[in-house]
């Protein structure tokens, strides 16, 4: 004979507890659900708490174990986040193994069981209907417990002030690393007053300039103090290294006024080559193509007279070690060369992590970022940009050539974390730097992403 009983608690670990106390560990549990529970009938008010029906075979041997009794039901104690993340994901890791069972072909299945490693579990029989059901019961119980997990974005500075906690949540949403917005506020909190930490535009301007303490930024490739530059950029494949140098031949032939040449080392994929050619024939500037070291050594030296000369690399897979000791090797040959590491701002910070270290031989001294049109967080670009204390010089945010494309700026990534809306990216483009009145045209075409 089943007997059923119905179990109140905050939390799915005090229920267990309460149900293994009063029916033993062989205890079947039938049904959950959340309900209120207020001083009234029928109360909007109340608590809401977690309903469990469990049922154990009352002509079944019952084993208790021998320990120490667990402590009463409590209805007014919740565990801490802590516990409450370990207890349901190890109930959750016993729910999924119950639901990866085969379905009973007879009468008698293996029943479910809160048990303690010194019990031993015991067959009993029920009905096919009530395996069905309880299955359900069970995909209904793990889907609660999933859904009643705190996200990191939750429950980050959730020991600061009501104020500082809601701005440390944002930065986490812009794809900050939870420790890395809760370090900022930290720091944060023991510049600003108790009364300052009250205010939501004293917090936003604080982190402001927090922000724009931790990123550096290169500036433009030539100034008035610098008139002669040789940069290569480098990166993977599909990161926008061929966008990226046709924006700024764009830039400094067209709105300038300077001298520029292009040398490209992507010579395997033959589309990008004739796209860069047609964009150099338009620009007015000089291409070289070179396959070794020293055809691209000797190429900076027969256009020496440039202001600004570009190299274009290949993209290279993580196993790609000879050519990328190839890369290497041309800064080695020709030291003054600023090498500009281009990345894709959709990137994952792991695999962001994963190429820095990939490209570390080739030295690079310069972060670019592209495709900022792409994305809403832009937590990647200070996390990076602060870890590996490389300097931001630009960013592209489309493919217009070459209004959409400028330098960095602290301010404006700051702006981003804090997503103010007017410092987003639009597909339109917002660089005033670059100029919006000499774009190339090229009958609707863009520089193939490289």
């Amino acid at each position: 004979m089943m007997k059923m009983k119905v179990f109140h608690a905050d939390t799915m670990h005090d229920a267990i507890r309460a149900i293994k106390e009063e029916l033993g560990p062989d205890a079947l549990i039938l049904s959950t659900k959340r309900v209120k529970r207020g001083s009234l009938p029928f109360s909007i008010f109340g608590r809401s708490l977690l309903e469990v029906t469990a049922a154990t075979d009352s002509t079944a041997e019952q084993t208790v174990p021998d320990q120490q009794a667990a402590p009463p039901l409590r209805q007014d104690a919740a565990l801490p986040v802590e516990n409450q993340r370990g207890s349901a994901s190890a109930f959750q890791d016993t729910l999924s193994s119950l639901l990866r069972a085969p379905h009973p072909t007879e009468s008698v299945v293996e029943t479910a069981k809160i048990s303690s490693p010194s019990t031993k579990p015991a067959p009993q029989s029920v009905s096919q209907w009530r395996f069905r059901r309880l299955k359900h019961e069970l995909l209904d119980l793990q889907q609660q417990l999933t859904s009643s997990l705190p996200d990191e974005s939750q429950t980050a500075g959730s020991s600061f002030p009501a104020p500082l906690a809601r701005a440390c949540r944002l930065l986490v949403t812009q794809g900050l690393r939870p420790a890395t917005a809760e370090d900022l506020c930290l720091a944060l909190r023991r510049r600003l007053s108790p009364e300052s930490l009250q205010s939501d535009s004293e917090i936003q301007d604080g982190l402001h300039h927090l922000c724009m303490e931790r990123i550096r930024v290169s500036g433009p490739l030539l100034d008035a103090e610098n008139d002669y530059k040789v940069a290569m950029f480098i990166g993977p494949s599909g990161a926008g290294k061929t966008t990226a140098i046709v924006k700024l031949a764009a830039h400094y032939r067209l709105q300038e006024n300077r001298s520029v040449a292009l040398i490209t080392l992507d010579t395997c994929r033959m589309a990008a080559v004739e796209q860069l050619r047609t964009y150099a024939h338009v620009l007015g500037v000089p291409l070289e193509t070179a396959q070794t070291t020293a055809e691209v050594v000797e190429g900076i030296r027969r256009h020496r007279q440039a202001s600004l000369i570009l190299i274009d690399t290949p993209g290279l897979g993580p196993h790609e070690t000879a050519q990328l000791m190839n890369l290497a090797g041309i800064k080695d040959s020709y030291g003054s060369i600023e090498t500009h590491l281009v990345l894709s701002a959709t990137t994952r910070m792991q695999d962001l992590r994963r190429t820095v270290a990939r490209y570390t031989a080739c030295a690079p001294s310069r972060l670019l970022f592209t495709k900022l049109d792409e994305t809403e967080e832009y937590g990647n670009l200070f996390e990076l940009a602060y870890q590996t204390a490389l300097p931001l010089s630009y960013w592209s945010n489309g493919q217009r050539v070459p209004e959409d494309f400028e330098p960095a700026e602290s301010a404006r990534l700051a702006d981003l974390l804090l997503d103010r809306g007017s410092a987003r990216f639009t597909p339109s483009g917002l660089s005033s730097s670059i100029g919006r009145d000499s774009v190339v045209s090229m009958g609707g075409t863009t520089p193939q992403q490289a």
